[in-house]
């Protein structure tokens, strides 16, 4: 089984166009003189080998009937996933992930939606779930977005294992919030931490006056690198314990982005 599973994603590999630093492919017919080709190889990759499997969790084996542009065009776009990974025979799961490639840097991108993060929010009279538009490679779905009905003391978890991210890269860790135009301002600051798989722990606050009202703003908590001693599970979350009704947060999810920067985290 495992020399099979190798050679499907050797297959479906090769099928992968080389693609321009825009992320897009490249025409096969395109000059190749030398100095062209010298010009086209420094610009030609290909989209990371993960990008397969996760295409392949929402279609199966269908994925090898795909044409090597739109298996490109689709990995780019963004994969939208469910917690089961049998999803074509699970409808009403509802959606827990997101993946896609970065156009300009080619590395793994990723979304811990609200689904799958820790908060309280099957409690109708704290939380309530609202949908919100996505776009993805088929389309736009709808996403379930949670709200702040409003709570004395926020405390929201999560995790993410740094297989689905590019290796040797530095990451940025972001919340994606808004606040709705009916809600109070809030008068202490949330408190933001990550933590990585070697044990070391950043912290921040962070005020959410400051957010443009009904947009959503991603808030960072975090950055890192992916080497070998942060290889493993994740942990983040976001706390606010102070006193006073909180209402009127929205939670679109926590995503992990690749930056081009270079430096320590924070």
């Amino acid at each position: 089984m495992l020399a099979t599973g190798r050679l499907w994603f050797e297959h479906l590999r090769h099928k992968l166009p080389e693609t321009s630093a825009a992320g897009e492919a490249l025409d096969s017919s395109q000059s190749t003189n030398e100095e062209g080709a010298q010009n086209g190889m420094s610009r030609r990759r290909k989209p990371p080998l993960i990008s397969l499997a996760m295409l392949r969790r929402v279609m199966g084996d269908d994925i090898a009937s795909l044409r090597r542009r739109e298996l490109s065009r689709r990995v780019y776009a963004g994969v939208l996933l469910k917690d089961d990974q049998k999803q074509g025979k699970q409808q009403e799961q509802p959606y827990t992930h997101e993946y896609w490639v970065h156009k300009d840097l080619n590395k793994s991108c990723w979304m811990v939606l609200a689904k799958f993060l820790q908060i309280d929010a099957h409690d109708s009279k704290s939380w309530r779930w609202t949908e919100e538009m996505e776009p993805c490679y088929s389309g736009n779905e709808r996403l379930p977005v949670a709200e702040l009905v409003g709570v004395h003391g926020l405390d929201i978890k999560g995790k993410c294992k740094t297989i689905v991210l590019s290796p040797r890269t530095m990451y940025t860790v972001t919340i994606v919030m808004k606040m709705m135009c009916e809600s109070h301002r809030w008068k202490f600051p949330v408190n933001l931490s990550l933590e990585l798989q070697d044990g070391s722990k950043q912290g921040r606050t962070e005020s959410l006056d400051m957010l443009e009202e009904d947009k959503w703003t991603p808030v960072l908590i975090g950055e890192f690198e992916t080497t070998p001693k942060t290889v493993g599970e994740i942990s983040f979350s976001l706390t606010q314990t102070e006193k006073g009704w909180k209402p009127g947060l929205c939670i679109k999810g926590v995503v992990f982005t690749p930056t081009t920067e270079k430096k320590p985290p924070r």
